[in-house]
């Protein structure tokens, strides 16, 4: 959203009765009256009937208060936690809708003898049932989590319903639709965004009058810079240095290190499902989320959260422009938030969803270990630009599930260039020049390869035959990035012994092959593949076809006396044909 917080409280939406008035006073008298330093209410105390209020912040960045009143306990709700169950009122409710998402972590203080004393936060709400029902998390709980990951899974209250987390809304800069797919694994669970991801502009400014007070509006930052990622949720309590907020885990890690930010809300917008508050990130950090634990969120006022640099280059061949971003320095995140701002960067650059071509770059540092650079390319008739977000993340996201050891990823520099026209090549057919080769030799092979909306081209290419090899043997012939499918005979792999340490991880990354680069293996009887060629082209390559050819033992060298060699086209060297100028090579397929 675009407009900016107004300086004055918002009039009441709808007109009150002279009783809900009359709380709505007393509610705001007790508020100005109460103390500097609030008591935790104990739950033990907690009885059915108990009134009080909440705080969270509404339209315009005003701290609203409403009435609760305690409906009863809920023991053992989730195991090894106990929950309060509530009833919230009041014009603001009635304006809302009810309980919204974003008002995650509003402190609820029930008054006992005049004086407020802090029982929790509003932490769960029913969606199919009463939205005025809420669950509220002790202060106790969210004050003694250790750094234990974990979530909550949604609960049933019996006579209410079942119960989940207060959602907590994702504000993405940009079009949310298409990055709520590559996000969907991270919020798994459903609690944080059961509606659209929110449009949102990053950098509002904040006012010099902003304070980090309970019932604020607060933004847990995943993305910032170029492409902004956050969660608004409320503050529960500051204690020091200390925030708690939500009521409830965010992403269930555990120890983590995010960014934390104002958020400064525009409207709340009722729904069937659950209302919820439409914001914007602020500027400036007030601190670093420590802790996403199953009870509250802990952040450290003041302190600078962990971060990884990512610069993106994108070049359309008519326009170039590089962007920085920061991710959430997380292994088990950054390589969606790299895929996720990727995304969004070309859609901003393209404007349209498209088919197309993309090449991609990345130069990754990786502190003591060096530096690992790959290349690839990827062609889509439907989504380019997503297409190349998916594969922006893929390195990322092995070496972040790496076993050997954990990656420590301190820059990532990645250039994407697009075309909006597919450029890719199918393998159509084979036809071996000898159908017999001695080993040792080469063998010359024919493959038909049909581009995109082109002419036909044949191609030639010269294949040197190891010494070992004999029998009849199956040449494969297939783009970089198309599986193998050959009965009996692995998927992947093979050829190449599986990584046994990082540094070796990092050289088959290095060397792993490209999807415009045509491979040709063999693959002999016992199974076992060797790759023989493998050839760059202007264009991915898709499809692989496969041809018997028949190997003789080499004939014997007597010493001194050189062996004899085949007259063919040098290694890795190429004939080119058209279509038409290569009729008798052009149609038939070995196999």
């Amino acid at each position: 959203m675009s407009s900016r917080p107004g300086p004055t409280r918002r009039p009441l939406l709808r007109l009150a009765t002279a009783i809900q008035l009359l709380a709505a006073l007393a509610v705001s008298a007790s508020v100005a009256a109460q103390p500097a330093t609030i008591p935790d209410f104990p739950l033990a105390a907690v009885a059915a009937g108990m009134s009080g209020y909440a705080l969270t912040t509404g339209p315009g960045d005003v701290i609203e208060s409403f009435p609760v009143e305690v409906v009863g306990v809920q023991f053992d709700a989730v195991p090894g936690l106990d929950l309060v169950l509530i009833r919230v009122s009041g014009p603001f409710i009635e304006a809302s809708g009810g309980v919204a998402a974003g008002m995650s972590g509003s402190p609820v203080y029930l008054v006992s003898e005049a004086q407020p004393a802090l029982l929790g936060a509003i932490g769960y709400v029913f969606p199919n049932a009463d939205h005025n029902l809420a669950l509220v998390t002790p202060i106790a709980a969210m004050r003694n989590e250790s750094a234990d990951a974990g979530r909550v899974s949604a609960l049933e209250v019996q006579g209410y319903g079942r119960a989940v987390a207060v959602a907590t809304p994702l504000l993405l800069s940009g079009s949310g639709e298409r990055a709520a797919a590559l996000l969907a694994p991270l919020f798994r669970d459903g609690s944080v965004s059961p509606f659209p991801i929110q449009a949102s502009g990053g950098g509002l400014p904040t006012p010099h009058d902003f304070k980090l007070v309970p019932g604020a509006a607060i933004a847990v930052q995943l993305l910032s810079g170029a492409v902004e990622l956050s969660a608004v949720g409320t503050v529960t309590a500051v204690e020091g240095t200390r925030l708690l907020a939500l009521g409830h885990p965010f992403l269930g890690l555990g120890a983590v290190s995010f960014g934390l930010a104002p958020a400064h809300v525009t409207t709340i917008v009722s729904s069937s499902v659950v209302p919820f508050k439409l914001a914007n990130v602020g500027t400036g950090s007030l601190g670093a989320v420590v802790l996403d634990a199953p009870a509250a969120v802990a952040a450290v006022v003041g302190a600078r959260p962990d971060t990884v640099p990512v610069t993106i280059t994108l070049d359309t061949g008519t326009r170039q422009e590089t962007f920085e971003v920061l991710v959430a320095a997380d292994e088990r995140l950054y390589p969606t938030l790299t895929a996720v701002a990727t995304l969004q960067l070309i859609d901003r650059l393209l404007r349209k969803s498209s088919a197309g071509h993309a090449e991609l770059a990345w130069e990754i540092e990786l502190g003591s270990d060096g530096r690992l650079n790959m290349l690839e390319q990827i062609d889509s008739d439907t989504d380019v630009a997503l297409a190349s977000a998916r594969l922006a993340g893929g390195p990322l996201a092995i070496l972040a599930t790496n076993a050997f050891q954990a990656p420590t990823v301190t820059a990532i520099d990645l250039s994407v260039t697009l075309t909006t026209e597919p450029n890719y090549a199918t393998v159509e057919s084979l036809v071996l020049e000898e159908k017999t080769v001695a080993a040792g030799a080469h063998a010359i092979v024919h493959v038909r390869l049909q581009p995109y909306r082109r002419q036909a081209i044949v191609r030639t290419f010269s294949v040197p035959l190891p010494d070992s090899l004999s029998g009849d043997v199956t040449l494969l012939v297939r783009g970089g990035d198309v599986p193998r499918e050959i009965e009996d005979v692995p998927a992947e792999g093979g050829e190449v012994d599986e990584p046994r340490s990082f540094f070796e991880l990092l050289e088959a990354l290095r060397e792993q092959l490209q999807a415009s680069e045509l491979v040709i293996e063999s693959v002999d009887a016992e199974g076992d593949i060797r790759r023989l060629l493998r050839i760059a082209l202007p264009f991915v390559v898709h499809g692989s076809q496969e041809v018997t050819l028949s190997v003789t033992s080499a004939p014997a060298v007597p010493a001194g006396e050189p062996a004899d060699q085949p007259e063919a086209t040098p290694v890795g060297a190429e004939e080119e044909h058209t279509d038409e100028a290569q009729q008798d090579t052009g149609g038939g397929s070995g196999g």
